[in-house]
């Protein structure tokens, strides 16, 4: 096996187990509700230190990858993931899950600048579009992962068990992924021709672009993420079924980053990005509408596919801002990213008490929509 290909499959790997562990707990959140005994607007808040971590950390990741580089980055967030998603299973309170969260929000903005950071850079080597690719294995991660939290809520395996298991398998994984990961960070991209001057304002402005995209952006996709086994529960009645939303949505994300060169291709990478980002919209607001379960998992599966090719593009454009290191404009992208999941939990939680989830969901993702592609037009 050639170096280059060790490190596409290394790299392939961090993102799979990210998402693997990531997506565990997800089917479970409404158990970890109902053992607390807080309500939406309590959960809401507590998973708001997800976001407030990630805004936190994208602050700071751009210095902190300078200093150690990506691959040492990916190796020490990877472990510390290991060791935090498992005590969500033992918080005694909200309060505790919102620190808990911060603290897994800060570590994951660290391992998602860098690993996709190392993603742009083996791309880069092997002169072809691998970075929808590599998405894809996050998203076969989530798909597993979501799977196995389904299964286990079903099968009622205690919630620790569980996320010690996955964390286990994430060890596992990155130790074997991290020797093959490039160990040298690529230089900034050169800027083209511009002056200094010209330069700093055109990646200011892409930056701003980038930034209002990540958080309109993470708004259409934490929803789901964030929401659906609350939704299925509350709204559908859903049952034993309450944690599949996670896994359709996951899937209908996988297919759509398995085929978005092929579509890209040949509707162009502008087209695509906007008919996904309706998509997501026509996904809320079949939500909205759906009388019975089957239709809620119809709407999970459009809204995945929609939100599937959005953020390929952004992270690619954001590592290749002309004169800018790619963990700087990743690190400007994920500022947005992240407050959007920042505010996109207190949202949803407040405004489904206040209405239902039903009018919630359509609303703020038709407002996200309106912001993504106005955003857009300001990269042209």
């Amino acid at each position: 096996m050639t170096s280059l290909r060790r490190s596409t499959l290394s790299v392939g790997a961090v993102f799979f187990v990210n998402g693997f562990v990531f997506s565990n707990w997800i089917p479970r959140i409404n158990e970890v509700r109902d053992r607390l005994g807080v309500s939406n607007s309590g959960l809401g808040l507590a998973l708001l230190g997800g976001g407030l971590g990630g805004f936190l950390g994208s602050l700071m990741v751009a210095r902190i990858v300078a200093l150690v580089r990506t691959r040492t980055v990916v190796l020490v967030a990877s472990l510390m993931m290991a060791v935090l998603v498992p005590l969500v299973a033992v918080v005694p309170n909200a309060a505790v899950l919102l620190l808990l969260l911060t603290l897994l929000g800060f570590n994951d903005v660290q391992n998602d600048v860098a690993f996709n950071a190392q993603g742009v850079m083996v791309q880069t080597r092997i002169g072809r579009p691998v970075m929808q690719r590599l998405h894809g294995t996050w998203s076969l991660g989530m798909v597993a992962g979501g799977g196995t939290g389904w299964l286990a809520s079903a099968a009622d395996v205690d919630l620790g068990v569980h996320l010690v298991a996955a964390a286990v398998f994430m060890v596992v994984v990155v130790l074997l992924a991290v020797p093959g990961l490039l160990g040298e960070d690529d230089p900034p991209e050169p800027s083209a021709g511009h002056d200094g001057g010209a330069t700093t304002g055109i990646a200011v402005r892409f930056a701003v672009a980038i930034g209002a995209m990540g958080f309109g952006l993470a708004l259409l996709e934490g929803m789901p993420n964030d929401w659906s086994s609350v939704v299925l529960t509350d709204v559908f009645e859903a049952g034993r079924l309450k944690g599949a939303g996670t896994s359709v949505f996951a899937a209908a994300m996988l297919l759509g980053r398995l085929t978005g060169d092929h579509v890209s291709a040949a509707i162009g990478s502008r087209r695509m990005f906007t008919i996904g980002t309706w998509l997501c919209v026509g996904g809320s607001m079949v939500l909205a509408v759906a009388p019975v379960t089957a239709l809620a998992f119809v709407a999970y599966a459009m809204w995945g596919l929609g939100v599937s090719v959005l953020f390929p593009q952004l992270y690619e454009i954001a590592a290749r801002l002309p004169g800018v290191p790619a963990a700087r404009g990743l690190g400007a992208m994920t500022f947005g990213q992240r407050l959007g999941f920042l505010s996109s939990a207190v949202v949803v939680g407040f405004l489904a008490d206040l209405t239902n989830f039903r009018v919630t969901l359509f609303a703020v993702a038709a407002a996200a929509a309106l912001l993504v592609l106005g955003a857009r037009t300001r990269t042209r």
